[in-house]
């Protein structure tokens, strides 16, 4: 049994204009042991979808599909069951470590408190369980941070101290909203070894939300691009990088810097990402998409599942060889791609 499913996941949040859609239909399952990463541009419905799963999304959200966790439904428990789930079941870690912690608190009485409330351990045994929890999280001076306030300790200290609260409960599945993205290269790099150990020895779930395809490729078993509140492609790393299947993931890979490649500027995506509530009708990238077609702009793609990846393109099939090679040139017609202008560019000429 899968521990997560999400079955068709979509998220309205009213407004003056009527309600603004977030997400449209985010499905995807998640097995035992497994690393699922989320990417796409800001705006994309990443972190929402997993707000979703522990039902912390904005006030007055309205949220319909199935969020399963080991087959029960998360939006039908009460709010008992839903305290148990957060406490036992699900935890989460946010990019900004200074939010989860209390700043009045030491590191001590957080983790030490956290445990005996979650797992009914004594005082003196969750004292013992915490400090070697710190030790497991890389810090080497244990004395010091258990008796440290969140504002003596560098954001990778918090980072590992958070990571540690995290799998105390040793969780079925940890949710990972942009966890690295403060930190500078080096300890990000120590940070995500850290997480992906503790995933891999006590055989947690992880939903990994990030903005960089190369650390989604490094920890991660598959990959999900989000663009406009839905799911347009779901691979594994090797699949992703060798031969994309949405135009969307291409020029993503093509906006990646790099090491090694001389290039006067950096290629970028055209026009500007789109929230989920700005979608009319058709494909969402359409009005960006340098392979488009006028069909695209007229009819909706579906996701598509083959050969255990899934896409959602209507010009998919016929642009495989294409879109695993060079990004193109400019294009026209029906069959080779006609270029669409972006709709806010043509607004204003």
């Amino acid at each position: 049994m899968n521990v997560l499913e999400l079955d068709d996941v979509r998220l309205d949040l009213p407004s003056k204009r009527g309600d603004r859609a977030l997400l449209r239909g985010v499905s995807l399952s998640l097995a035992p042991g497994e690393a699922l990463g989320l990417v796409g541009e800001s705006g994309s419905g990443k972190s929402m979808t997993l707000r979703t799963v522990l039902r912390t999304e904005p006030p007055g959200a309205r949220v319909t599909g199935r969020v399963l966790l080991d087959g029960a439904d998360v939006r039908g428990l009460d709010a008992a069951a839903l305290r148990r789930v957060r406490a036992n079941d699900v935890t989460m870690i946010s990019q900004n470590p200074r939010a989860a912690l209390n700043p009045v608190l030491r590191v001590s009485q957080f983790l030490v408190e956290g445990l005996c409330d979650a797992r009914g351990e004594s005082r003196d045994a969750a004292t013992r369980r915490a400090r070697d929890l710190l030790a497991r999280v890389g810090i080497a001076d244990v004395d010091r941070c258990m008796g440290s306030y969140p504002h003596q300790l560098s954001g990778g200290m918090l980072q590992r101290v958070v990571i540690a609260a995290a799998v105390a409960s040793s969780p079925r599945l940890l949710l990972a909203d942009e966890p690295t993205t403060a930190l500078d290269v080096t300890t990000q790099s120590e940070v995500m070894a850290i997480l992906d150990g503790q995933r891999r020895e006590h055989g947690m779930a992880m939903l990994f939300v990030t903005h960089d395809l190369e650390l989604a490729s490094a920890v991660c078993d598959r990959i999900a691009v989000l663009y406009a509140g839905e799911i347009v492609e779901i691979a594994t790393p090797a699949q992703l990088h060798a031969a994309p299947r949405h135009p969307y993931t291409r020029l993503l890979l093509d906006s990646r810097p790099s090491i090694t490649a001389r290039a006067s500027e950096l290629p970028v995506i055209p026009g500007r990402p789109i929230a989920a509530y700005e979608v009319e009708g058709g494909c969402a990238f359409a009005a960006r998409c340098p392979w488009a077609a006028p069909r695209c702009e007229r009819d909706e793609p579906a996701l598509v599942h083959h050969a255990g990846r899934a896409t959602r393109c209507l010009r998919s099939d016929e642009l495989a060889d294409e879109l695993a090679g060079e990004t193109p040139g400019e294009t026209s017609g029906e069959t080779t791609g006609e270029p669409v202008r972006d709709r806010e560019t043509e607004a204003t000429t």
